[in-house]
C-alpha cells in the first residue's frame, strides 16, 4: 500500500440500459481497499431502470457521481466522464464488467513507482455460462515492467495485449495535455484507434501481469453486433490506424496485424444483406488487403508469419462467391499467430 500522499483515482463508467449489472459494477469499485476514489457514472440516455439504480447508489455512497446525457454512444460518454474527472489517474470501466479485489491500489502503486503515464494490466474473462477464463488474446501478457508507448503498440501488434482501452490506467493530465478524445462515429474498433493514437505519444508504460479486471462476455455484447454501418465504421478506423502507422514508418509486424483485422471485418461483412454499399465496401477491404500484401510480397520475412503461411490471401478472396469464404477466413484467423 502507498504510505505517503494517496492520489485520487477517477473511475469513469458509461452506462446505457445497464440495469442488469450496473450495481454489481459500481460495488466492485466501492469494495476496493483503495479509498480515494471518484466514481463518475455517465447515464447515456438509458430507457430502462439504470438511472433509478444509480440515483439510489448516489444517495448511499458520496463518492458516486451520476451524470445523465442524451444517448451518443460509449465514446462520447467516456469523453464526457473524463471532462468531469479530478483525479490524478483515470480508469475506464464498462457497465457490465467489474474490478477484482485490491486492484486499484496495485495499479496506483505501479504507476507511482515507475512514474508511468499509462499502466497496462491483465484481466480475466467471465463467459455467459458463468465460467472464468483467460483474456481473449493470443499470447501471454508481456513479461516486462516498463516500456515506451511505441513498444507497447508493438505488443498489441504481436497479440500480447488486446485493443481494450479499459485495460489501461491513464495519468489524467497526460490525457488532458494530448487533447486526444475517444473517436465518435465508430461502432467498432474505436478502442483500437484511440490506443494507436495515445500510445504513440506515451513515453512510459508500466505493466501489471496480475488480473485486475473481470471482462464479461454477454450474448448481446456491443462488440458482437454486426451491420453494414458497423463494418463501415470499423473499416474507417482501420484505414486511419494504417495512415497513422505508415506516416511514422510502419513495421512488417504492423502490416501483418492490420491485414488480419481487415480480414476480421470482412467476415462480419458477409453476414450483411446484399446491397451496392456492401459490394463497394467489400471491394475497398479487398483493395487494402491486396495493397498491403503487395507492398510486402518481396520482403523475405513477410510471408514467414504463420498468418501468411496458412493461406495466401489472394486464394482466400478467390473463394468469394463460390465457396464459404467465412469459414475459410475464420480457420485462417484461428490458426494464425505472430
Amino acid at each position: 500500500m502507498l504510505t505517503k500522499s494517496v492520489p485520487q483515482v477517477s473511475v469513469i463508467i458509461p452506462a446505457y440500459n445497464a440495469e442488469k449489472y450496473i450495481e454489481e459494477c459500481v460495488l466492485s469499485v466501492l469494495k476496493q481497499n483503495y479509498q480515494n476514489l471518484e466514481i463518475i457514472v455517465v447515464n447515456d440516455g438509458s430507457s430502462d431502470s439504470t438511472l433509478s439504480i444509480l440515483m439510489n447508489m448516489q444517495k448511499r455512497f458520496p463518492s458516486v457521481l451520476v451524470f445523465s446525457k442524451d444517448n451518443e454512444g460509449v465514446s462520447a460518454a467516456r469523453n464526457f466522464g473524463i471532462s468531469k474527472a479530478h483525479g490524478k489517474y483515470v480508469l475506464l470501466l464498462d457497465s457490465d464488467d467489474a474490478y477484482l479485489p485490491d486492484s486499484v491500489s496495485l495499479l496506483v502503486e505501479t504507476a507511482e513507482r515507475n512514474k508511468a503515464q499509462m499502466v497496462s494490466f491483465n484481466f480475466e474473462t467471465l463467459f455467459p455460462d458463468g465460467s472464468i477464463g483467460e483474456r481473449p488474446v493470443e499470447y501471454s501478457f508481456p513479461d516486462v515492467k516498463t516500456s515506451t508507448g511505441h513498444e507497447c503498440v508493438e505488443y498489441i501488434y504481436a497479440e500480447h495485449i488486446g485493443y481494450f482501452s479499459w485495460a489501461f490506467m491513464y495519468d489524467r493530465q497526460f490525457l488532458v495535455d494530448l487533447h486526444i478524445l475517444y473517436p465518435q462515429g465508430f461502432a467498432l474498433l474505436e478502442d483500437a484507434l484511440f490506443l494507436n493514437k495515445i500510445l504513440r505519444q506515451c513515453s512510459r508504460v508500466a505493466y501489471v501481469s496480475k488480473p485486475c479486471y473481470r471482462y464479461r462476455i454477454t450474448e448481446g455484447s456491443l462488440s458482437k453486433r454486426t451491420s453494414l454501418a458497423t463494418v463501415d465504421s470499423a473499416f474507417k478506423s482501420l484505414s486511419e490506424i494504417q495512415r497513422i502507422a505508415h506516416s511514422e514508418g510502419s513495421s512488417i509486424r504492423f502490416d501483418a496485424h492490420i491485414v488480419r483485422l481487415y480480414l476480421y471485418i470482412y467476415t462480419l461483412l458477409i453476414d450483411c444483406p446484399a446491397s451496392k454499399e456492401k459490394s463497394k465496401l467489400r471491394h475497398s477491404i479487398r483493395k487494402k488487403v491486396l495493397e498491403t500484401c503487395s507492398r510486402n510480397s518481396f520482403h523475405p520475412n513477410f510471408f514467414h508469419y504463420p498468418l501468411y503461411r496458412t493461406v495466401r490471401f489472394q486464394k482466400v478472396f478467390l473463394l468469394d462467391n463460390t465457396h464459404n469464404i467465412k469459414d475459410c477466413v475464420k480457420k485462417l484467423l484461428k490458426k494464425s499467430s505472430f
